[in-house]
């Protein structure tokens, strides 16, 4: 079975989604007393750029998969996922967005501009957990998972669907020792057949 790519690559943007306010919260502290240079927040806004990334890969995925899912689940359900995803990869795009201007911005106002980056961070945990909790819905509620499941089982283990009155050299196999069996089986009750009656005609003889 063909795994979607949808599922693997969604938990990176949610996973570094929940991790980022703390280290934006570290970093801008640890740069306002200067136990770190100016530039440690290029991590964070390259940690950023990638939880955008990944979110944008997931939100395409997620369109492909929408193709096969929606033979199991009603498209509105699959659409309020779809929104609720966009929502999330927009609020992360705001927050590098500002996490850029803030490195370019006068001393003075920095601290206050990267704590206005964790709060928007934090309003991108919820918009991930709405995101995802939707996505668990579709899969064990809703049964999404099941459109790929029902197509392995149409098209077996080697994905080729079985010829009607194709037979393969296995089955061929088969049936020719079954009838060597039944030729042999039959062979054998001729002949005690014969020796039966070779006795009797013996004995009336005497």
């Amino acid at each position: 079975m063909n795994v979607p790519f949808h599922p693997i690559i969604v938990h990176f943007p949610l996973a570094l989604t929940f991790v980022l306010p703390i280290l934006i919260l570290i970093f801008a502290l640890m740069i306002k007393k200067n136990k770190m240079s100016h530039q440690a927040w290029l991590v964070i806004i390259g940690l950023q750029v990638l939880t955008s990334v990944t979110g944008y890969i997931a939100l395409e995925s997620g369109e492909e998969a929408e193709e096969v899912a929606e033979r199991v689940v009603n498209k509105n359900v699959i659409h309020e996922h779809e929104e609720r995803a966009e929502v999330f990869v927009g609020s992360t795009v705001i927050a590098l967005v500002i996490s850029v201007a803030a490195f370019f911005l006068r001393k003075e106002i920095q601290f206050l501009v990267k704590l206005t980056v964790c709060l928007v961070s934090l309003v991108s945990c919820f918009f991930a957990y709405r995101t995802g909790e939707s996505g668990g819905e579709l899969v064990y509620r809703y049964g999404a998972a099941s459109a790929y499941t029902q197509e392995f089982e149409l098209t077996g283990q080697d994905g080729i669907l079985p010829t009607p009155g194709q037979r393969t050299s296995d089955s061929s196999a088969s049936s020719e020792e079954n009838e060597s069996l039944k030729k042999d089986d039959n062979d054998y009750g001729k002949s005690d057949e014969n020796e039966v009656l070779e006795d009797e005609d013996s004995k009336l003889e005497d």
